[in-house]
């Protein structure tokens, strides 16, 4: 599949007959079974901070069970991701696997040329960074152009840290606010997950964030997965989105109101099964 060209780190030998795929390998021999979407989705999570691991009960139950004993250290980075009431899910924290560039670069010492080809895209259209499939998904809804069923906002960074001014800091009680979706313009929009937003004291958190967010001139914009997965609530939030960034929002053509469906119908999907739905 891969040129004599391909640079050392790509695959690992594990003995003399076995070696591993790198996750950028890994992706260039899926993309020619997925969409450019799909693609964008899984190239989001290997250069996020988050993977998605639906662990078997057995092995699952014994993780908790570690949890409840304080027992589960963290592994080259990895932690799961716990609800208010300790609970483990599918989400997990870990550093980034691998960068855009490296994407291209492989892409680019590729024979395949399906797969190089939609793996380029995807490594041109990818935002890293990432911190959750919520944030993937809103910045692929917002940020793809629409002739592709996005919303055209583009230019955004996904978790920006945001240096704050003295008095700033003293509201927000620490010295940087991490940004889920930041446009330089002055927005920040916050992925509302119940799984890190459900109790009184993330509110008041979130509150004192915003005011300091205010303060420094950045508007926030809270996104709740149901305003994100319910088209007309989406329509209304991109609105706002548009207002806030002084930029006037047209109305869809036909082929962009299609397109903007088949977007949502694979964006919305069962993240453990990509790059099948």
């Amino acid at each position: 599949m891969c040129t004599s060209e391909l640079p050392a780190g790509f695959t690992r030998m594990l003995n003399d007959d076995i070696s591993v795929a790198s996750p950028e390998l890994a992706l260039l021999q899926l993309a020619p079974k997925a969409s450019l979407a799909q693609t964008v989705l899984m190239a989001s999570e290997l250069c996020g901070s988050f993977a998605v691991y639906r662990a078997p009960a057995p092995v699952a139950a014994k993780l908790q069970e570690l949890i409840g004993g304080g027992r589960l250290r963290a592994v080259d980075g990895w932690e799961p991701c716990l609800t208010s009431n300790g609970r483990i899910g599918e989400l997990w924290k870990r550093p980034p696997l691998t960068t855009p560039n490296e994407l291209l670069h492989l892409a680019e010492l590729s024979n395949s040329r399906l797969g190089a080809a939609r793996l380029r895209k995807a490594a041109e259209l990818v935002k890293p960074n990432a911190a959750s499939p919520f944030e993937v998904q809103a910045g692929i809804l917002l940020g793809f152009s629409r002739r592709r069923g996005g919303e055209g906002f583009g230019d955004f960074t996904h978790n920006e840290k945001a240096e704050l001014s003295r008095d700033a800091k003293l509201l927000a009680g620490r010295s940087y606010c991490s940004c889920d979706l930041f446009w330089p313009d002055g927005l920040d929009i916050e992925c509302q997950s119940a799984q890190f937003h459900d109790n009184g004291n993330s509110f008041i958190s979130d509150s004192n964030r915003t005011a300091a967010l205010s303060l420094m001139g950045t508007q926030v914009l809270p996104l709740t997965f149901e305003q994100l997965k319910q088209p007309d609530n989406f329509d209304a939030f991109s609105n706002a989105v548009a207002k806030a960034l002084g930029r006037k929002r047209k109305p869809k053509s036909a082929p962009q109101i299609e397109a903007a469906r088949r977007l949502r119908d694979e964006v919305f999907c069962d993240w453990w099964t990509l790059p099948y739905l």
